[in-house]
């Protein structure tokens, strides 16, 4: 049998047994539902089940890879779908030790807490929606800026997560892991969903997927249209009037047997204030409510536009070709005010503004895979990607959103301080090879090549800047070991063995620094890269309860650290991360389940052995729920532990948080009502945290001080859902 018919066989006996992915829930939901079951890197559809419990007669297989490390996993749609959110980027904390912060205004990219990295807000960790990549190098205001604002949850099926630098798939900003939002083919049903509650937030859905016609009935074409508006003002003093507009169409077209077409056009559009960073001292005193500002001018614009088209070849039933294209525009204006009046004590104030006009970027994938009926049974893979980053980026200063050139140090300057035109072009070919030496043994290895080509100029002065080439070779090596298996070397009765697999993991990864650094400084290391190592397994110890934990370590060559003063981040030069995680599922019955995940991380600066400054130390999150006829519910904790301020000494620490949330929801024939609450407790915790000298008052003296974005207070959001 060939390896293809083989994941057939499986994901249909998954399917039929109802058995979960770690990090699943214990049944599909009464609503619509489409369920990613597969556990491998490509994209699979599940059984569709109707909000009456009858199974559709549909099933989807795009592609199959087994699992090749322990991290590896697929979070469906039902893991995020109760979850309190504010954007598509928390989205993200369904996925097993990785938090999210936000500070500054609701229509920034957030920062991403993962494997001991405040991957700031994208640096080391790549994220993709439809297989586009979502990453910006060279950003105005930090490096891979991840923005997911767009994402409307409603049309993802699941997020494919793949920790760690070990595959060859995945290039830039992969380090810490990669994420995949994979987009629903279509739906059966249309939908109309209407949402509010606190700080005057409303929230409008719209789905239509027409499933009529000759295409319909032929089975070669399906798709939809969807559309989000969004408004909030949250807890401020000073309203944030957080605007967000976001339209999406996919489709797919079979064009034949063999070949099919598929697609998106996306866009998106968001506009915000920010009360900012707030100082502590001021909090204490009662001199400046918790939820106040020192300049609420904070805030923002942005507009994201893409297209993308994809076609699959399967020439034989072992044969796949993949080839597709993207095209995207970005744009985004911020205004910041991070030290106060620190550097400028006078009526100008420190406030910057940073601009990211007109953006293009563009690329494609082109990727071949086989599998061999010959010893070991190999299964190739052949690939090569490419991009192509047109950036304008500046940075000047401005009081209250009012422009002010360059008012630096004493130095007044009418022109912008910094404005680049940035052209950046990689191709990276890559090659893997998967083999079965013995049927309990799995054996991947794979080799990346990175080039890079940096170019440029100053456009304050017209002056182009000296180009530059960087070039790196990145291999990767997997092994997964099943022993216990009735196939393996030492076959056993006890289920706990029997499914045990082992996984052994080691590769080398990078992410792409600035390329004004090399613009500035020629020497400057322009591909840092990741030299990483995990070791793990996976088990079942008892029929409900799925359970992994892995042991990893990281080396990264090169990583930036936040500068208050600038509101950017600078050089810490090599540093060296470690961690233990742990993810168990139990499903107590068909209608009650539970979930949770702890990581602990070490992060140290290789040169002074001291903490790396926002890395965090400690995650922990649990959810518990029932799922029964039509209800819905879920009951979860989300933690942080305290985290080391600054690289110099121990303390001091930035404050922890634990924070309890609920989602409730009923669906009853066409109509779905739901209620979710954040921060059920009511605790006073802090989003995101820093500690840097700032100069608060005018005039006043500066000092030393933690600087925080509250998190929500309690708050609740109903909704109604009509399906047609």
């Amino acid at each position: 049998m060939t390896r293809l018919l083989r994941a057939l066989a499986r994901l249909s006996l998954i399917a039929l047994l109802g058995t979960l992915p770690i990090g699943a829930s214990a049944e599909a939901d009464s609503a619509v539902t489409t369920e990613t079951v597969q556990d491998g890197d490509a994209d699979a559809a599940g059984d569709v089940v109707d909000r009456n419990d009858k199974p559709v007669e549909e099933f989807r297989v795009v592609g199959h890879h087994t699992v090749t490390a322990t991290s590896s996993m697929t979070v469906p749609a039902r893991n995020f779908e109760l979850m309190p959110l504010e954007s598509g980027g928390q989205m993200l904390e369904a996925v097993p030790n990785l938090i999210t912060a936000q500070h500054t205004g609701g229509g920034k990219a957030e920062q991403y807490f993962i494997r001991g990295f405040d991957a700031d807000h994208g640096t080391d960790l790549a994220v993709f929606f439809d297989g586009v990549p979502i990453n910006l190098r060279s950003h105005a205001h930090g490096q891979g800026f991840l923005d997911l604002h767009f994402v409307t949850k409603e049309t993802i099926a699941s997020l494919e997560a793949h920790k760690g630098p070990y595959f060859p798939r995945y290039g830039d900003f992969a380090t810490a892991a990669a994420i995949d939002y994979v987009v629903e083919d279509s739906f059966d049903e249309s939908m109309v969903k209407l949402e509010g509650g606190s700080f005057d937030t409303f929230r409008a859905v719209g789905i239509v997927s027409p499933r009529t016609g000759p295409f319909d009935a032929a089975g070669s074409a399906e798709g939809f249209l969807s559309f989000e508006a969004y408004h909030t003002n949250g807890p401020f003093v000073n309203d944030e009037d957080l605007w967000r507009y976001s339209a999406l169409a996919r489709g797919n077209v079979d064009v034949s047997p063999d070949v099919a077409l598929s697609g998106h056009l996306l866009g998106y559009y968001g506009t915000w204030n920010a009360s900012g960073l707030i100082p502590q001292d001021l909090v204490y005193s009662g001199d400046l409510s918790r939820f106040g500002s020192l300049d609420p001018s904070e805030g923002g614009t942005t507009t994201r536009v893409q297209g993308k088209l994809q076609l699959d070849w399967a020439p034989s039933s072992d044969e796949h070709l993949l080839a597709n294209a993207y095209l995207v525009y970005y744009d985004l204006e911020l205004f910041s005010n991070f030290t106060y009046f620190l550097v400028n004590d006078d009526a100008f104030g420190d406030g910057i503004v940073q601009s990211d006009h007109s953006r293009i970027y563009t690329g494609g994938r082109v990727e071949y895979t086989r599998s061999l009926s010959s010893l070991f049974s190999p299964e190739l893979l052949l690939g090569v990607e490419a991009r192509y980053d047109h950036a304008n980026v500046s940075l000047g200063t401005q009081t209250k959103r009012t422009p002010t050139g360059c008012q630096r140090e004493g130095i007044s300057d009418p022109l912008l301080c910094a404005s680049d035109q940035v052209d950046q072009l990689s191709l990276e070919p890559y090659a893997g090879v998967s083999m079965l030496p013995l049927d309990w043994i799995r054996l991947d290895a794979g080799l990346r090549f990175a080039w890079f080509h940096f170019d440029g100029a100053d456009q304050r002065t017209q002056t182009p800047v000296m180009a530059s080439n960087d070039t790196l070779w990145l291999p990767k090596a997997n092994l997964v070991l099943s022993p216990f298996a009735a196939e393996g070397i030492l076959p056993s009765s006890i289920e706990a063995l029997d499914a045990l697999e082992l996984f052994a993991n080691f590769g080398i990864g990078y992410h792409s620094n600035d390329a004004r650094a090399v613009f500035v400084d020629a020497s400057a290391i322009t591909l840092p890269t990741a030299l990483g190592g995990e070791v793990g397994l996976r088990t079942r110890p008892i029929e409900r309860l799925e359970v992994a934990i892995d042991y990893w370590w990281l080396n990264l060559e090169d990583e930036f650290v936040f500068v208050g003063d600038e509101g950017t981040t600078e050089s810490a030069g090599a540093t060296n991360r470690q961690g233990v995680e742990l993810v168990a599922t139990l499903d107590l019955f068909d209608w009650l389940y539970l979930r949770g995940d702890i990581a602990y991380t070490s992060a140290r600066v290789v040169a002074t052995n001291r903490p790396v400054p926002q890395a965090p130390r400690f995650i922990a999150k649990a959810a518990t729920g029932v799922n029964y006829r039509g209800l819905a519910a879920e009951f979860g904790v989300r933690h942080l532990g305290d985290r080391y301020a600054v690289e110099d000494f121990y303390e001091p620490a930035l404050s922890g948080y634990t924070v309890l949330d609920l989602g409730v929801r009923y669906v009853w024939r066409f109509l779905e009502v739901g209620l979710a609450v954040e921060n059920l407790a009511d605790t006073q915790w802090r989003s995101s945290e820093f500690y840097y000298e700032s100069r608060p008052i005018q005039g006043g003296a500066s000092a030393e001080d933690f600087h925080f974005t509250p998190g929500n207070p309690r708050n609740v959001r109903g909704w109604v859902t009509a399906r047609f």
